[in-house]
């Protein structure tokens, strides 16, 4: 009798386990026990199409989630002050929307996930006290929502977001303690897109220890918001000359040992508003965007700055003053080397122009001198070519120098040498099918990635370049394309 109730038994569960592969319903789990017993009651479950939540004051790690290679939802682990590794979660490649470390005081790093190549919604990263190193997320190259980072006091940089060019909605750093550099958002060229509609802003606020913004060189557009308050250590931007249009307000207020702005000189779009207050060591605002902004009729608030930058009347006098208005600086890869082009429009007293040059964008170097034009009121073109740059990306900016040998700075231009992988994508957007070029390369592998993580399809493109999306829901996807040494990702949408 006993084995016949053990025979049934066995087929039961049999049965339970292959109708429960994974969960159907959203799974929390509380504590460590619950953790390990995740892989046991659903061994060959790979990718969950649930969320889940980790809360729990005695787990230590997330060991029992090893199996996991997606989540097409979300995975929120917070307030678990034991939890002192992610060891459990590297095999995870894929997050479909949000993912959340909130409160775990143990947590120093996240190694773990070094195998996330985007998150399709947002990625938070609040009152952690310990945590000092984001390094695991190398790998990562698109957050598709939001990244905010605030609270965590031993974290001094942001290194390892450097492959993230685009964030979907907004980017919020604030109230971290240590944090004394943006370097690790190198690479950040957009914060804010078209397909989201609200919360597109910038927010760099109340980081008592940060000093400068230098790892936002590369920063071009800015969906709505822009902010930079409360920072009370904050001496130079040391940033944002790429940095063209804001959506939106643009606010630097409340930073008492900032000196100077003069690196806006790219903007050309300020969307709602300006506001430059409180900055109780200010006098250099008269950077060319924020002149050309004043040119126009939109609203601005300046006080309680230095003198110079004390009044709006201060800004305009000195924007009057300058002694030459850059029409343009650009440059472009030719056969022989860089070529460098900029155009002004009226000149006063202009000495020269000094050409410098620069490998990471913060140190430059002299490289060349053209002539000025001494005092025109016509626009004026000028050339300069660099005969020996350096394989990858160089950077190039004109220090312009008066007759008194008073100077200012062009915004940066960046210019890549070398063989970059080229991915040519058509049509895009496309209504079903779309041929993926890679010149050059042998073999390369594609995988066609939704916003929920899911693979939709994966291929070979030396078989065909054709990729079919014929049958795919309407939306944004993303192609991965993979040879022997590079990767990269690229936005498709099916109309």
């Amino acid at each position: 009798m006993n084995k016949h109730i053990t025979l049934v038994l066995c087929l039961l569960w049999a049965v339970f386990t292959g109708n429960a592969q994974c969960p159907g319903t959203p799974v929390t789990l509380t504590t460590q026990a619950q953790v390990d017993n995740f892989i046991i009651m659903y061994p060959t479950c790979t990718e969950v199409n649930v969320s889940i939540t980790v809360n729990g004051n005695n787990i230590t790690n997330l060991n029992g989630l090893s199996n996991l290679t997606s989540i097409t939802k979300s995975l929120f682990v917070k307030d678990c002050p034991s939890l002192n590794n992610l060891t459990g979660l590297t095999n995870l490649s894929n997050i479909g929307n949000e993912l959340t470390f909130d409160n775990c005081d143990a947590l120093t790093s996240f190694n773990g996930l070094q195998n996330l190549p985007f998150i399709g919604g947002s990625l938070t990263i609040t009152g952690n006290a310990l945590l000092s190193n984001m390094s695991a997320f190398s790998n990562l190259d698109y957050i598709n929502g939001t990244l905010l980072v605030s609270f965590n006091p031993m974290l001094t940089n942001l290194n390892g977001f450097e492959n993230v060019a685009t964030m979907g909605r907004f980017l919020q750093i604030n109230n971290n303690n240590g944090l004394t550099s943006l370097s690790g958002l190198n690479s950040l060229t957009q914060v804010g897109n078209n397909a989201a509609t609200v919360g597109r802003f910038l927010a760099i606020t109340s980081n008592p220890n940060l000093t400068t913004l230098n790892g936002l060189h590369n920063l071009e557009s800015v969906g709505t918001d822009f902010e930079i308050t409360n920072n009370p250590v904050l001496a130079t931007l040391d940033a944002f000359e790429n940095l063209s249009t804001i959506g939106g307000i643009f606010a630097i207020t409340g930073n008492p040992q900032l000196t100077s702005i003069l690196d806006f000189a790219s903007i050309s779009s300020i969307g709602s508003s300006l506001t430059i207050s409180n900055n109780n060591l200010l006098s250099d605002c008269e950077a060319l965007g924020i002149c050309n902004y004043l040119d126009g009729p939109g609203p601005a608030v300046i006080s309680n700055n230095d003198p110079g930058c004390n009044t709006v009347a201060q800004v305009e006098a000195e924007c009057a003053a300058l002694p030459v208005k850059l029409i343009s600086f650009e440059g472009k890869r030719v056969p022989t080397g860089v070529l460098l082009n900029w155009e002004t429009a009226i000149e006063l007293n202009n000495a020269y122009f000094q050409v410098e040059h620069s490998l990471d964008g913060r140190s430059f170097r002299s490289i060349g001198k053209v002539q000025g034009k001494g005092t025109a009121q016509s626009a004026n073109v000028y050339q300069f070519e660099h005969r020996k740059p350096a394989s990858g990306t160089n950077y190039y900016r004109l220090r312009q120098v008066d007759n008194d040998a008073k100077f200012e700075y062009s915004n940066m231009v960046g210019v890549f040498v070398g063989d970059a992988l080229v991915v040519e994508i058509s049509p895009n957007p496309t209504t079903g099918s779309l041929w993926v070029n890679v010149p050059g390369e042998e073999g390369p592998r594609a995988r066609v990635i939704d916003l929920t993580g899911r693979v939709v399809l994966e291929k070979n493109l030396s078989e065909s370049n054709l990729v079919d999306l014929l049958g795919q829901p309407k939306g944004v996807y993303f192609i991965e394309i993979q040879t022997d040494s590079q990767r990269v990702v690229k936005r498709v949408v099916m109309e």
